[in-house]
């Protein structure tokens, strides 16, 4: 076995190497666009060759319908996160394609028959913004949990887009915090403060593909204005910031850098800098929720506000 994995890294290492060397060379280059006209065209004529076959398939309608069925029943479970001391909800049926995000009480949503408010209807906005918004969920700012980003993708891309919303009146807010399409990570610091990697500048992105640079933004800051904190490097997989809090609300901003796939740093991130810590690098940082009860949740796996943080070795050490 660890001769394999030798053999494998070897093959990685200079198949890569080669790879670069090739890159001008690579007759399918244009597909990186992946949204030209010519790059559609060629996944269009692809799928109809794998949906011309699956179609053909004598059981392919009843799966096709039975499938479409589940998805879209009414009485399946509508899984819920606490959030601002309402549960909040992302439903999506054939009334509501692109779905509905929606809170109840508790009390409600313990009854069995929750009466449903809605709170973003994405249908509404792409129907109003000429957009085909996909939901990427939302991350709300602690302890208030009042004001949230939302994080929307036009037709599903990796891209997306991040604007701030406030709770109790379900609008975006004027002049708040906005960031354009991209590729980027966002976490709140505070209320007013967000920390981002993204792609900064035209091809600021390393060579995965993912932003490498973290900078804080302040509110009421153009993203020209926003202050570097760290900087990966071009060979990571990508860098990004988040934020672990306690039960008394106490906060330890960090930075993860991804050197590939399996092994990460992990920053300190304070007043003077970023500041290494000794976690092993095949370990993975989690943040946990306290099990006591109160109600708050951001409502997206985006990033999860802690009372605790444990170092767990990864999977694949």
């Amino acid at each position: 076995m660890r001769a394999f994995l030798l053999a494998f890294s070897a093959a990685v290492a200079f198949g890569g190497t080669a790879l670069a060397q090739s890159q001008d060379d690579d007759p399918y280059l244009w597909l990186e666009e992946v949204s030209s006209p010519k790059a559609m065209s060629w996944v269009d004529a692809h799928n109809k060759t794998t949906t011309d076959v699956l179609e053909a398939d004598p059981r392919y309608k009843a799966y096709y319908n039975d499938a479409l069925e589940i998805a879209q029943a009414k009485d399946r479970i509508p899984f819920g996160t606490f959030l601002a001391g309402q549960v909040y909800n992302f439903w999506q049926d054939e009334d509501h394609v692109r779905g509905l995000w929606r809170r109840t009480t508790t009390t409600a949503y313990l009854s069995g028959k929750p009466e449903w408010e809605t709170v973003l209807d994405l249908d509404a906005l792409s129907t109003a913004e000429k957009a085909n918004w996909v939901w990427k969920g939302a991350s709300c700012a602690r302890p208030a949990e009042r004001r949230c980003l939302v994080f929307l993708s036009d037709g599903g891309e990796d891209k997306i887009t991040v604007r701030e919303f406030d709770l109790p009146t379900k609008k975006f807010v004027a002049g708040g915090f906005s960031l354009p399409k991209g590729k980027q990570d966002v976490s709140w610091q505070d209320e007013n403060t967000l920390l981002i990697s993204r792609e900064w500048e035209p091809g600021m992105l390393t060579d995965s593909g993912y932003p490498y640079v973290v900078k804080r933004l302040k509110r009421g800051q153009k993203l020209s204005q926003a202050v570097e904190l760290f900087r990966g490097k071009k060979s990571d997989v990508n860098a990004a910031a988040g934020v672990l809090r306690d039960a008394q609300e106490r906060t330890l901003p960090i930075i993860s850098e991804a050197t590939d796939f399996f092994h990460s740093n992990t920053f300190l991130l304070g007043p003077k800098g970023h500041r290494k810590i000794a976690i092993p690098a095949k370990a993975k940082t989690l943040a946990c929720r306290p099990t006591s009860g109160r109600p708050g949740s951001n409502g997206d796996s985006r990033s999860s506000p802690a009372s605790s943080s444990a170092v767990l070795p990864s999977s694949n050490a």
